[in-house]
C-alpha cells in the first residue's frame, strides 16, 4: 500500500522511486531525526500489513515525525495481520511441562560478603544458579558472579617484581609465503643454543628425506606433518626463549594466503611484529607487489595495533648483499607503512641472512656490508625493543585491571569439574595466585590457585610455578571452582571487580575500509575476527562518514567505498555463544576487529560503543 492510498500527503511533496530517494530529499536534522523515530514504529506496526519503509517515513514527515499521531493514524488505515493458530494443548503435553518444571531447581544468591564458593574448604556440586534455554535454543548456563576480590595467597609487591625481572615480549613473524619466515626463527633458536647440533641433524635428515634439505632450520617451528610436506606454515606455533636481557615468546604466523585466518590470531597474541623480506631478485617485488601478503599482513598488523616493527632484509647474500637492493626494498616498503599508520621512528631494518645465519645473532657480517651497515643483529634489535616497550607498560601493568585473553583450555587427566586448566595472555595488569577473577561470556568466578610459566610443545611441559604474572605475559593458569565445559577458546577473564567488559550482538565500530571490489552495504555479511574468535557478521546501519580524528563530516551514508571512515553498526548473527566485548576507551587491543569477505581483508576497526 502506498502512502497516497491512506493520506493527501504534503501538497508539494515530490514523487519518491525507493527510499534511498527519500533519504536524500532529507536534511541532515530530519534524517536524525527520521533514524531515531523510525524504529519504533516499525516495532509498533510489526503485526500489520503494507508497513514498507518509505510509507511509514511518509506517515511520519506528514505528521512532523510525531510518533504517537503516526501510530494511530496508520494502524486506523492499515490491516492487522491474522494471529497464527495455537496448538492444541493435551493432557499428556501438560504433564511433560509438569515432570520438566518439577525437575528445575532455582538457586538463589547468598547473603552479603564473600560467597560460600569462595571458602577455602571444598564444598558439594550444585554451585550453578541454574540454565536457560535462550530464544534460539542456546543452553544458557548462569553462574556465581562475586565483585568482591579475594587477596593473593603470598602478596608480592608488583613494582618491586617488575624491577627484578627480565622484561618480556611477544613478537609475531609475518611476510609474503616463501619470504623465510620458518627458517629465520629456527636459525635464531639454534644459535641461541634452544635446538641442540643433535637434534638439528635429525631435523635435516628428515627433511633430505623428503628431498627438502633447506628446510632443516624450518622445521624447528614447523612441526606438523601438513607443514613439512607442503613447505608452508598453516597452523600459530610459538616458541618461549630467554637471553640474558629479555625474556621472549614467538609467534610464527603462516605466510599463505589460505591461512590469513591464523595470522590475525598471531597478531592479536603479539607486542610487536618482524616483517621477513625476501630480497632475492624479484622475490621481494612479487609478494609486495603482485597480490602478495606483504602489504596485507603489514596492514593487519597495523589494524590490530602493532606500533612497532622490525624489517628482517632476508636472503641478502643472494645479492651479494648490495646496499642498493637493500635501499630500494626500503624505498618502497617505507612509504607504504608510513602510510596506513606506522611511525618510521618504530621501524628497525636489518640486513640478514636467515639460511647462512649472518646478521642474526652470532654470525657477524661480512667485510663488505660493515662497509654500509653498523647496526645492531636482529637478537640484539630484539633485545632493544624488548626494553622499550617493557618500559611504556609497566604504569599501565601497576594500575590497570587484571584482564587475561583466553587462548587454550588445557584438558586434565582427572576429570574433574572444580578444576580447570587455560593457557592465554595477561593483556593488562597482574595476578598472583589466591586472587579471584571472573570469566566471560559465562560471568562464572573462580579462584587462581596456580600460575605457571614456560613452554609448551606437544605433550611434553616444561612449566615453572611463579608468584606473579603480570602484563605480556603468557601464562597457565590452575583454577579452582571453575566449570571448564563453559570455557572456550577467546574468552576473557578480568578482575572480578571488573565491570566493564560486556556480551552482546550488537555494537558500533569505528571503521576504516581497505581496497573492496564493492561497497559495502546495510545488511552486507562477512566474517568478523577479534582476538582468536571468528563470527559471521553483518552491517546493521551506517551511522555516519568520519574523518581521521572522528569528526562527523555527512551523516546520511547510503554505502561505503574503499578507503573511507565511518561509524558503522554491525550485529551478530549465528550466534552460538556470546563474545566479550570491550570499547576503545576501556582498552585498546582487546576492542580491535578485522572484518574479511570472500578471502579478502575488507576494512578495521575499534569497537567505540556496546549496545546492552
Amino acid at each position: 500500500m502506498a502512502y497516497s492510498d491512506y493520506s493527501d500527503g504534503a501538497d508539494d511533496m515530490p514523487d519518491f522511486h525507493d527510499e534511498g530517494e527519500f533519504d536524500d530529499y532529507l536534511n541532515d536534522e530530519d534524517y536524525e531525526l527520521m533514524n531515531e523515530v523510525f524504529p519504533p514504529l516499525k516495532e509498533e506496526l510489526r503485526d500489520y500489513h503494507g508497513c514498507d519503509n518509505l510509507s511509514l517515513k511518509l506517515a511520519l514527515l506528514d505528521n512532523d515525525f510525531d510518533l504517537e499521531s503516526t501510530v494511530v493514524e496508520l494502524k486506523r488505515t492499515l490491516k492487522k495481520k491474522k494471529a497464527p493458530k495455537k496448538p492444541t494443548v493435551t493432557a499428556d503435553d501438560t504433564s511433560n511441562v509438569a515432570q520438566k518444571l518439577a525437575g528445575t531447581s532455582i538457586s538463589k544468591p547468598t547473603g552479603h560478603g564473600l560467597p560460600e564458593w569462595l571458602d577455602e574448604e571444598e564444598e558439594e556440586e550444585g554451585e550453578r544458579k541454574g540454565s536457560d534455554a535462550g530464544d534460539d535454543g542456546r543452553l544458557v548456563q548462569r553462574y556465581y558472579k562475586t565483585t568482591v576480590p579475594t587477596k593473593p595467597k603470598k602478596p608480592q609487591d608488583i613494582s618491586a617484581f617488575i624491577q627484578s625481572e627480565l622484561p618480556h615480549l611477544s613478537f609475531v613473524v609475518l611476510g609474503h609465503v616463501d619470504a623465510g619466515k620458518s627458517t629465520l626463527m629456527g636459525r635464531l633458536l639454534y644459535d641461541l643454543k634452544i635446538v641442540n647440533q643433535v637434534q638439528l641433524r635429525k631435523l635435516q635428515k628428515e627433511s633430505e628425506t623428503l628431498g627438502k634439505a633447506s628446510f632443516k632450520f624450518a622445521w624447528i617451528m614447523d612441526q606438523t606433518n601438513e607443514e613439512r610436506e607442503r613447505g608452508v606454515t598453516v597452523s600459530i606455533c610459538t616458541s618461549h626463549f630467554s637471553t640474558e636481557k629479555a625474556n621472549f615468546t614467538i609467534v610464527d604466523a603462516p605466510g599463505h594466503r589460505d591461512f590469513v585466518p591464523n595470522a590475525i590470531m598471531g597478531i592479536s597474541q603479539a607486542d610487536m611484529a618482524i616483517l621477513c623480506v625476501d630480497c632475492n631478485t624479484n622475490a621481494f617485488e612479487k609478494g609486495f607487489d603482485l597480490d602478495g601478503q606483504t602489504k596485507e599482513h603489514m596492514l593487519l598488523a597495523s589494524s590490530l595495533g602493532i606500533q612497532n616493527l622490525i624489517i628482517a632484509m632476508n636472503k641478502m647474500d643472494s645479492v651479494n648483499w648490495s646496499q642498493q637492493r637493500f635501499e630500494e626494498i626500503k624505498s618502497k616498503l617505507l612509504p607504504y607503512l608510513v602510510d596506513i599508520g606506522f611511525c618510521g621512528d618504530n621501524i628497525s631494518w636489518v640486513p640478514i641472512s636467515g639460511f647462512s645465519g649472518e646478521g642474526v645473532h652470532k654470525i657477524d657480517y661480512p667485510n663488505e656490508v660493515k662497509q654500509w651497515y653498523n647496526g645492531p643483529t636482529l637478537m640484539a634489535t630484539l633485545e632493544n625493543c624488548a626494553s622499550k616497550i617493557s618500559k611504556e607498560s609497566v604504569k599501565t601493568t601497576e594500575e590497570d585491571p587484571f584482564l587475561f585473553s583466553i587462548l587454550e583450555i588445557i584438558p586434565l587427566k582427572k576429570t574433574n569439574n572444580e578444576l580447570a586448566l587455560v593457557s592465554g595472555k595477561l593483556e593488562s595488569g597482574s595476578i598472583q595466585p589466591g586472587e579471584s577473577l571472573t570469566i566471560y561470556p559465562s560471568e562464572q568466578s573462580c579462584i587462581v590457585d596456580k600460575i605457571q610459566v614456560g613452554s609448551q610443545q606437544g605433550q611434553s611441559t616444561n612449566h615453572e610455578e611463579t608468584d606473579v604474572a603480570i602484563k605480556g605475559d603468557f601464562v597457565t593458569l590452575r583454577l579452582r571452582k571453575a566449570y571448564p565445559e563453559d570455557i572456550q577458546d577467546g574468552d576473557l577473564a578480568a578482575s572480578v571487580d571488573y565491570s566493564s567488559v560486556h556480551s552482546a550482538q550488537v555494537f558500533i565500530l569505528e571503521l576504516t575500509t581497505f581496497e573492496m571490489n564493492r561497497p559495502l552495504l546495510p545488511g552486507t555479511p562477512f566474517i568478523l575476527f577479534i582476538g582468536v574468535k571468528e563470527q559471521p557478521a553483518k552491517i546493521k546501519r551506517l551511522i555516519s562518514l568520519i574523518d581521521k580524528d572522528n569528526n562527523v563530516i555527512k551523516k546520511k551514508v547510503r554505502h561505503l567505498g574503499s578507503k573511507q571512515r565511518a561509524l558503522v553498526e554491525i550485529e551478530l548473527i549465528e550466534v552460538k555463544r556470546w563474545i566479550p566485548l570491550l570499547t576503545a576507551s576501556e582498552n585498546d587491543r582487546l576492542s580491535r576487529v578485522v572484518l574479511r569477505k570472500d578471502g579478502r581483508t575488507i576494512a578495521a576497526g575499534k569497537i567505540s560503543e556496546i549496545s546492552e
